[in-house]
């Protein structure tokens, strides 16, 4: 399983913003309703210890490569339960930015950010096996996959080649967190290394990229 606090989105550029995990006295409370949301500027310099560049240079790629199916607060104010025609439409929202993106080839953003974040200088981006995992996204309804203490969606399966996502069908969502949700999910394991070995990137060198792309960055701190 892969997971991570609401969205998954980053949760912490790279573990900067380090996530206090909820201990037994949290029980009762939800990551996912005390999440904060990181401002561009403490992500952009957080970024700037990763990636080769300076703080104002990625502040500045952040503006440039910032994609509003990611830039969304979650879960978002006035939203309901997820139902199969709400996760249908954020389906659609996702699969049509994939498409988008998949047309521009390595001028895409989503190139382009990936690439800053893995350092390699070649990599192939499966959009139809992405676009087949958020088409088969699927809610957990009865806390099957998991409890949702401390994330709203997951990837989950035996490797990354073998993996679906599901999302948390208890939690009120609106429409666009869960596209934003989906989306994310959907950018695991869509850039692969063309060079010998393991050709999946790690999952923080993921949230870096999609840090770049705008994917909030959330953080709990235990009172």
């Amino acid at each position: 399983k892969r997971k991570a606090a609401m969205s998954s989105p980053a949760m912490s550029v790279q573990e900067r913003a380090k996530v206090t995990k909820s201990t037994s006295s949290y029980a009762e409370e939800s990551i996912t309703e005390t999440a904060l949301t990181l401002s561009d500027s403490v992500v952009a310099s957080a970024l700037s210890t990763i990636v080769p560049r300076s703080t104002r240079t990625v502040r500045s790629l952040m503006q440039k490569w910032e994609k509003p199916i990611l830039k969304v607060v979650i879960p978002g104010a006035g939203g309901g339960i997820p139902t199969q025609g709400s996760l249908a439409v954020a389906k659609a929202m996702v699969l049509k930015f994939f498409a988008s993106e998949a047309a521009l080839g390595e001028r895409s953003d989503v190139f382009q950010a990936f690439r800053l974040a893995s350092g390699e200088g070649q990599l192939k981006l499966d959009w139809d096996a992405a676009s087949g995992r958020v088409s088969r996204a699927k809610l957990d309804l009865k806390k099957t996959i998991d409890s949702w203490n401390e994330c709203l969606a997951m990837t989950s399966g035996e490797s990354n080649a073998n993996c679906e996502i599901f999302v948390c069908g208890t939690k009120p969502v609106t429409v666009q967190a869960l596209a934003a949700l989906l989306c994310h999910e959907g950018l695991h394991n869509l850039a692969r290394r063309t060079r010998r070995g393991n050709p999946y990137l790690s999952e923080d060198t993921e949230h870096v990229a999609m840090a770049l792309l705008g994917d909030p960055q959330l953080v709990h701190v235990a009172s």
